[in-house]
């Protein structure tokens, strides 16, 4: 037998030996065949950013839709991830805007989680693994929180974070899917088939009144009691523990009753406070005075969260106004040095010898 020919036969035989080694445990969906249909609507009903509006007039963040989902499928108990695709397809019917694809998924049971991609501030973590994905946001840059005038520069315990934007999660546990030649299509627990994400993010809309906003350059906040990060399979926080959220304020004007008031204003992601951190909700403004004067001013806003608006409509109307100084004057000039002046003509009389 030559070379060749042995070479051939070594690996006819370990291909047999590995076919006879395969046994009936659960294989990632890697094989061709066995191909379903998805689909995924999201749900744009997204307050105080595509409705719900406290100032229709106010600046709003903008809303950009997903240009892509990731859909993955987990194998049940030990929630590892056998299988997954993006979707790319998009349209719209009376049930709203969706997106579609197909993944290879033989017979059994799965558990699916699906999501967007393209945030800019939120992040995904552990995205192989059903139980403990999770999102989050980064930590702020060290230069801009050395700059922070409510916070002590040397002290690192508190985790100041970026606002989230919205995640789009839809999940589903114990997904059937049944012998099936060609293509066949993916159900809700319902029988239903298509799946709706949700985000687990949610605006909220801050307002503060001020005076003096024409001394105002620059405005960002610090929001503490925030829950850090939160997992896909069920929404809930994880032990993370509490954050601090940074993001920055404009200017604003408005009448009222005949009255004019001026005013700070922003919107921002959260995912949501923590519910043991009620006594430790305030807010702090960080101020910058066009004439380079930086100051804070701290508010505990605890009884503002339980408010209907907050409750309802998730508005943060804080009822207090902050003054913006206006510059200082010049300083009096000082005494001494030279101060020429002319003073009233006199007559002087005098004799010249000639």
């Amino acid at each position: 037998m030559t070379r060749v020919m042995k070479h051939i036969a070594d690996g006819i035989l370990a291909g047999m030996l590995l076919m006879l080694s395969v046994s009936c445990e659960f294989r990632p969906l890697s094989e061709t065949g066995n191909m379903s249909y998805v689909r995924i609507y999201i749900d744009e009903h997204l307050l105080n950013i595509t409705t719900g509006f406290y100032n229709e007039k106010f600046h709003h963040p903008a809303y950009h839709r997903p240009d892509i989902m990731r859909v993955a499928l987990f194998e049940p108990g030990t929630g590892r991830m056998v299988g997954e695709r993006y979707l790319r397809g998009q349209g719209d019917d009376e049930r709203g805007h969706y997106y579609y694809g197909y993944i290879l998924a033989e017979a059994g049971q799965y558990d699916l989680l699906a999501y967007n991609f393209g945030t800019e501030s939120t992040v995904v973590g552990n995205e192989y693994d059903f139980h403990t994905m999770l999102a989050y946001t980064n930590t702020i840059a060290p230069m801009l929180r050395s700059r922070l005038a409510s916070r002590d520069p040397g002290s690192s315990q508190e985790s100041i974070r970026y606002d989230a934007d919205h995640l789009f999660v839809a999940r589903a546990e114990g997904l059937a899917v049944g012998f099936h030649e060609g293509i066949d299509t993916l159900r809700n627990t319902n029988g239903e088939p298509w799946f709706l994400a949700r985000s687990v993010v949610k605006s909220y809309y801050l307002q503060v009144g001020v005076t003096g906003a024409q001394y105002l350059s620059a405005a960002s906040v610090l929001l503490t009691g925030m829950g850090r990060e939160v997992r896909l399979s069920d929404s809930n926080f994880t032990d993370g523990g509490e954050a601090t959220l940074y993001f920055d304020m404009l200017n604003g004007s408005y009448s009222k009753e005949g009255a004019d008031f001026e005013c700070i204003y922003g919107t921002f992601g959260t995912f949501g406070r923590l519910p043991d951190a009620e006594n430790d909700l305030t807010v702090s403004f960080e101020l910058v005075t066009t004439y380079g004067k930086q100051f804070e001013k701290t508010i505990p806003i605890k009884e503002v969260f339980l408010r209907e608006d907050a409750l309802l409509r998730q508005w943060l109307i804080i009822d207090e106004v902050i003054e913006i100084p206006p510059p200082p004057l010049p300083p009096e000039e000082k005494e001494g040095g030279l101060n020429p002046a002319v003073g009233d003509w006199n007559d002087v009389g005098s004799t010249i010898n000639i």
